[in-house]
């Protein structure tokens, strides 16, 4: 399943567009500012390719 990091900091639209998302078949990660965004997105396990 993809994951989305949804950054908003509006409470509405945040659970809106989470809830869009997740029937489109995405696993939501939100953040409720840009700086939190940024820490969630560097503290994610990234994928090895070889």
């Amino acid at each position: 399943m993809p994951k989305i990091l949804l950054v908003e900091d509006n409470e509405m639209n945040r659970d809106m567009l989470s809830r869009r998302l997740r029937r489109k078949g995405y696993e939501v990660v939100s953040a409720t500012d840009g700086a939190r965004g940024i820490t969630m997105a560097t503290n994610q396990k990234r994928p090895t390719s070889f």
